[in-house]
This record gives C-alpha cells, sequence and structure tokens, in this order.
C-alpha cells in the first residue's frame, strides 16, 4: 500500500481560484496542482476529492449534483 501523497493547502486553494466561476472537476484540479509533472492515479484523484469535500467551505466551493457519475463536479459559492 502507498502513502498518500501530502498536499498543500495554500497550492489547492490556488488551483482552485484559477476556475473561478466555472465549473470544474476533481481530476482538472488534481491536472492543475501537478501541473502536468505526472499523471494522475485513481488514489490520487480520491484524495483530493476527499480533500475537496472536507474543506468545500473554506475553499468557498459546492459539489453540484451529476446523474453521470465519474469526477465530482465543483462550482464556486
Amino acid at each position: 500500500m502507498t502513502t498518500p501523497m501530502s498536499i498543500n493547502l495554500d497550492k489547492l486553494r490556488n488551483a482552485v481560484q484559477k476556475f473561478g466561476a466555472m465549473s470544474f472537476t476533481t481530476s482538472q484540479i488534481a491536472a492543475d496542482y501537478h501541473q502536468g509533472e505526472s499523471s494522475i492515479t485513481d488514489q490520487d484523484a480520491l484524495q483530493f476529492d476527499s480533500l475537496l469535500h472536507r474543506h468545500a467551505a473554506l475553499l468557498g466551493i459546492a459539489a453540484q449534483p451529476s446523474s453521470a457519475g465519474g469526477d465530482t463536479v465543483w462550482q464556486a459559492l
């Protein structure tokens, strides 16, 4: 089992703010956070999704209802 990577919340907030009022997915945030340095694994995406849910109020975002499944879609409040 691999250890989850440490994610800097300030860097995460900056990645979220780049999208402004546009909606975005968890994978888009993960890719922006890593700036194309590496491919995003399913485990990475799950870790980012968990952090986004946990810190949504602090980041000023909310998960949007989706019937399509897959990545969580987020929108700035």
